[in-house]
């Protein structure tokens, strides 16, 4: 519709979009609580937590356990982002059946991504739940090449920023990073600035392969993000690692709360206790930056048949 058009039709006038900028500073929490076992502390409530913002207690608006039941289920957008570099050869098939195990795990409400990376960085077309699609791009992956871990995990931060419910990363390699762009550095700050889990698994493939670089990004990346970090011996557990990683991203806690200080930039550090049993442990992000953010305009209604 030309500007003339539009400026001569007053109905077309009516329907353009009412648009409102409202400060959100609402911060979301996923806490996974789990006893000394292991095993996933079920039924608490906001009554049994204990939330602090740079030590200073916080008033939770939002408590929720996501493996409840009869509530609608929190959906899960999950990046699995996998090595296919020259040295997976002879443990490819491995990690395809590992990782088709997740997929085959996820429910109606959840979408995957899956980005392989050598010395490049393929991803996958969109978030989907479609298994066969999944799984076919998980087949196709043939090992070559050096290994772009940094760059892998940038990317994959990137497309999964925007995605609704709680949002993952699963990060396989079996190698130290030798062919990235991107600093270590800028990774671990942009990671802690997406509102995503970062499950990290450093797989002692060939001997001399795996030294102290990026063994010590995947530690530092899950433990700021509220994950975990798995560096089995044997090829053989990577199908028991996946298996207990889907179990957790199915059971977990979600908390959010208006902090009591403004946002000004800085750094605000996370801590969650539980004050009703003494053998709890917690996991939560272990902060995030308090940057003033904007809710983006509403969608106009579709305009009437």
């Amino acid at each position: 519709m030309s500007s003339a058009e539009s400026s001569a039709n007053p109905q077309a006038q009516e329907q353009k979009p009412f648009t409102l900028e409202v400060d959100v500073n609402v911060v979301s929490v996923t806490a996974v609580v789990f006893d000394k076992a292991g095993h996933f502390i079920r039924g608490l409530g906001p009554g049994d937590i204990q939330l602090l913002e740079d030590g200073v207690r916080q008033d939770v608006s939002y408590f929720r356990e996501a493996s409840s039941q009869g509530g609608e289920r929190i959906p899960l957008s999950v990046v699995l982002v996998l090595d296919n570099s020259g040295s997976m050869g002879p443990n490819m098939r491995f990690l395809q059946e590992a990782v088709l195990n997740f997929v085959y795990k996820l429910e109606e409400v959840d979408q995957a991504l899956v980005v392989s990376f050598n010395e490049s960085v393929k991803g996958s077309a969109d978030f989907t739940g479609d298994t066969d699609r999944l799984e076919r791009f998980v087949e196709g992956m043939q090992a070559w090449g050096n290994t772009s871990l940094f760059d892998a995990v940038q990317y994959s931060l990137g497309r999964i920023k925007d995605q609704p419910g709680r949002k993952a990363l699963v990060v396989f390699t079996d190698g130290d990073d030798t062919s990235s762009s991107t600093p270590e550095r800028e990774v671990i700050d942009y990671a802690r600035s997406v509102e995503a889990t970062v499950y990290s698994i450093g797989f002692k493939g060939q001997p001399g392969l795996f030294g102290g670089g990026s063994r010590g990004f995947m530690k530092k990346i899950a433990e700021e993000t509220g994950g975990a970090f798995f560096f089995p011996d044997k090829v053989g557990d990577l199908i028991r690692i996946f298996q207990s990683i889907s179990e957790e991203l199915k059971n977990h806690y979600l908390l959010s709360y208006t902090p009591k200080r403004d946002p000004d930039g800085s750094w605000r550090a996370i801590s969650l206790k539980v004050t009703s049993r003494a053998d709890a442990q917690v996991r939560v992000r272990k902060g995030y930056f308090a940057v003033k953010r904007r809710r983006p305009p509403a969608r106009p209604a579709p305009p009437k048949p």
